[in-house]
């Protein structure tokens, strides 16, 4: 009988071992005793905003990356320019060999003056034409023949005229000029090479018009149009931008718009790639603040000597929220997982 006694004793106290242990595992409240101010500590709003950087992969592209060619056909005579020299508009490039084309426009020069004195001799003929009819000493048909000649030669003059412009035109593309400032990066041909209209000499690339294009993605369109603050960065090197326009056409597979960007001071050198970075126009705060109540998240706010739960619509857990609130508001910092809307706190020092 004593040893069923004891071991009933023995049982009594491993049961209540077992219920203390549980009673001090158990979580703490949602809240302490109803009426009892919760302790929290506060934090000015204004030092927790912030302004959330977002950025897209970006490129640096000129405007101006032309393939300068030959316009005649003709053998290449010089080339005056190296890759790497910066050259200004109407600096020569390169030269073709341009005798058969003098040759055209002397020949052109000859036949247009050939056609100016027939032309000479037949308006004087139908200025004479036209003084006899009126006196009835030439008929009428007479008239009309050198009426017909006059019109036939002052159309073939015309002719003549734009045949010499043409020989002009040709001959003068004999040398090849520089169309804008740029920097040569290429170059095609070589002295000796037989060219022909559209043969490819130099490449020149524009150094001055240069801009921004970036892929920004469907979503952040919006974000990024309304941007406090945008920038190209590069090895560690910022430079500011300003947007000049979207292209209003989404990249299906990427779901993505191409945007451009103009820099403001200075540039990075054309064909450089780097990151698009841009600030969101709204102030912030960090996800880590935000507390749900009722299926919503918000901020708890102090407002004389009580929590008050503030709702931020559209924020999303684990991100940062919007807020437009007044930055001297004081946000509930520590406690802020324990109090309910409208519970009495007392601050406390961090």
């Amino acid at each position: 009988m004593q040893q069923v006694s004891h071991t009933n004793n023995d049982e009594m106290i491993s049961r209540h071992t077992t219920l203390l242990l549980l009673l001090l595992l158990a979580p703490a409240p949602f809240s302490s005793k109803a009426g009892e101010p919760v302790p929290v500590t506060l934090v000015p709003l204004g030092r927790l905003l912030f302004f959330p950087a977002r950025e897209a992969p970006a490129t640096v592209v000129s405007l101006n990356d032309a393939l300068i060619g030959a316009e005649i056909a003709g053998k290449v005579v010089e080339i005056s320019r190296r890759p790497g020299d910066e050259v200004e508009a109407g600096d020569l490039l390169a030269r073709l060999d341009c005798s058969t084309y003098v040759i055209a426009r002397q020949r052109a020069e000859a036949a247009l003056a050939a056609a100016q004195a027939r032309f000479k001799y037949a308006r004087q003929r139908f200025k004479d034409a036209e003084k006899l009819v009126k006196s009835r000493n030439i008929s009428s048909d007479q008239f009309n023949q050198r009426s017909a000649e006059f019109n036939r030669l002052a159309a073939e003059l015309n002719v003549h005229q734009a045949d010499l412009e043409e020989a002009r035109w040709r001959e003068s593309r004999c040398t090849v000029e520089a169309p804008f400032d740029a920097v040569v990066t290429e170059r095609r041909a070589s002295r000796g090479d037989y060219a022909t209209p559209g043969t490819p000499l130099l490449r020149l690339v524009d150094l001055e018009s240069l801009e921004v294009s970036a892929q920004i993605q469907q979503q952040d369109l919006e974000t990024m149009k309304g941007a406090r603050a945008l920038a190209f960065v590069m090895e560690g090197r910022r430079f500011p931008l300003k947007l000049r326009a979207v292209i209003p056409m989404l990249k299906k597979r990427v779901r993505s718009y191409e945007a451009r960007y103009l820099f403001t001071e200075g540039a990075a050198p054309p064909g450089a790639t780097g990151r698009l970075y841009w600030e969101e126009a709204a102030p912030h705060v960090p996800a880590g603040y935000l507390v749900q109540r009722e299926g919503r998240l918000g901020l708890f706010l102090y407002e004389r000597g009580t929590a008050r739960f503030h709702p931020l619509p559209g924020a999303v857990q684990g991100l940062p929220a919007r807020v437009d609130l007044p930055e001297e508001r004081m946000v509930i910092d520590a406690g802020r997982f324990s109090v309910r809307d409208g519970d009495p706190v007392m601050v406390t020092k961090p």
